[in-house]
């Protein structure tokens, strides 16, 4: 396997960031592999663009006004670990949430998300939110 360009891996780790804040399940999707997968908190591995694009409609339908942003890349031959903030308003109360996590993704040489395991603090999330911890996915 040949080295990835790390400046074409910055890249990407922005235009995903983007495509969240977008609202955009379809060009979140657009970065995957089309057999990818993502995982959040280690639960069921959402596999396949369609599941993937589901996902990010659930977060859109919670949080309407999500704003997503990269805030560091570490990059390892065809694996990147990419930390993220993202915030907006809970959509049952209205709460302003600022949730910090991180996606840690196998690439394809052609820069495609393979698999990504996304992780966040769920009793964060749920105390900034106002939401019982249970209902967390």
């Amino acid at each position: 396997m040949r080295p990835l360009n790390k400046d074409k891996i910055v890249d990407l780790a922005n235009s995903y960031a983007k495509a969240w804040t977008s609202h955009d399940g379809t060009a979140v999707a657009g970065h995957f592999a089309p057999d990818g997968g993502i995982s959040v908190n280690g639960g069921a591995v959402a596999k396949g663009t369609e599941a993937i694009a589901g996902i990010t409609r659930k977060l859109f339908e919670t949080f309407a006004d999500l704003h997503m942003m990269c805030d560091d890349i570490r990059i390892s031959g065809h694996n990147a670990v990419v930390t993220w903030t993202f915030y907006g308003h809970h959509a049952e109360n209205a709460k302003f949430a600022k949730i910090s996590g991180w996606e840690e993704w196998t690439l394809t040489e052609d820069l495609k998300i393979v698999q990504s395991r996304r992780w966040f603090d769920p009793e964060d999330y749920a105390e900034q939110c106002g939401v019982d911890a249970a209902q967390i996915h």
